[in-house]
């Protein structure tokens, strides 16, 4: 039986289809951030949960350019409406401060907002709806990738069954490649969805058996693989396992990447690395305009320095920042005293205690709480 939908903005037309995704169980949009940064297009992204799409919508998508689609039987229908937020036009993200016209065309190649947000649960769904609601036909939209909750396959729940509900969603998910047929299909999930329900002496459990199964029955060729997130520049240590199906009648190239980093290559990024020269805030404190000026400390780290080009803390050992490519035998031995929009001191080798800058510098900024 077909859904009825409520369309929360005006229809929009489009003329090209080229590189385009679609994104399901998107969450607040992790998955579609890497996808968009590549130069792919994303048509549509679905989750059941209000807040995750609500930090979707507000930072990947754009009163007038996005549909939101919501199952009128969703409870959190009433939750959105009372928020008001929705509409109000506006997004946190620089990358979609200028929307071209068009942005299906061949030639925009900036990473582009999502163009329909559905509130449903794929369950709720029928892929031939979602198409109808997308103005697309089968294999029009060249990958699908999803991440499907966890928590049924997770080594942390302690009680994880084969027959929990949540753990036929992947199979779901199957089902909507084999009515749409996207050329490639990419699914994460942890890597307890591999030993979920494995017998003693079983090469692999049953759910890779059943997803390979799945796919062989869609028409896709499946492999996985268990990638781990530091090996790639992440600050963390993050194994997840990737499924990566192409259609058969579509020619593919190998798909899981070189490692960048480890033994025999670069040293793993760190978190102070990483988000080391951010400025140190209280919980509940927001940094905006109106505490441009406030002043803090990046104090001297021992076994780090400072990248002279772009101030981020690097491994003294590394010969070139990771972060803006700098050659870095030039360096910042010390910290740093920083007064942002304003100047730095560099090279400091006093320690700065930021709680007391706040309090010498309460007079440069007014603070939002």
């Amino acid at each position: 039986m077909k859904h009825s939908v409520k369309n929360l903005q005006l229809p929009i037309s489009f003329p090209e289809m080229e590189l385009t995704f679609a994104d399901f169980f998107c969450g607040c949009g992790g998955f579609s951030v890497g996808f968009l940064n590549a130069g792919l297009k994303c048509i549509s992204a679905m989750d059941i949960c209000s807040d995750a799409l609500w930090s979707y919508w507000y930072n990947l998508c754009y009163k007038g350019w996005s549909h939101l689609w919501v199952n009128p039987e969703n409870p959190e229908l009433k939750k959105i409406k009372k928020k008001k937020m929705w509409n109000d036009g506006k997004t946190s993200n620089a990358l979609f401060q200028n929307i071209p016209d068009n942005w299906l065309s061949a030639h925009v190649t900036e990473p582009m907002p999502c163009l329909n947000l559905f509130m449903y649960s794929i369950m709720d769904l029928e892929p031939e709806m979602w198409m109808e609601m997308c103005n697309v036909r089968p294999g029009d939209i060249s990958i699908f990738i999803g991440g499907p909750p966890c928590q049924g396959f997770s080594t942390c729940n302690h009680n994880r069954n084969i027959l929990d509900e949540r753990n036929q969603l992947p199979l779901r998910f199957i089902y909507y490649c084999k009515v749409c047929k996207p050329k490639i299909v990419l699914m994460e999930n942890v890597p307890g969805i591999l030993t979920l329900g494995k017998k003693k002496g079983d090469k692999e459990g049953p759910f890779p058996i059943w997803l390979r199964e799945k796919f062989e029955d869609a028409g896709y060729t499946m492999e996985y693989r268990v990638l781990n997130a530091a090996d790639y520049g992440v600050p963390q240590r993050r194994k997840r396992v990737f499924f990566y199906a192409v259609r058969k009648d579509v020619s593919s190239s190998e798909l899981f990447p070189n490692k960048t980093h480890g033994k025999h290559l670069q040293q793993y990024l760190t978190v102070i690395e990483a988000i080391g020269h951010l400025p140190p805030i209280k919980s509940g404190e927001r940094w905006g305009k109106d505490s441009a000026y406030r002043a803090y400390a990046m104090n001297e780290r021992e076994g780090f320095v400072i990248c002279p080009q772009c101030f981020h803390y690097k491994l003294k050992e590394r010969e070139i920042c990771n972060n803006c490519g700098y050659d870095l035998p030039d360096t910042i031995e010390g910290g740093m005293l920083v007064f942002p929009e304003i100047g730095m001191m560099a090279g400091i080798k006093q320690h700065i205690d930021n709680d007391i800058l706040r309090e010498k510098t309460e007079f440069l900024y007014k603070e939002k709480i």
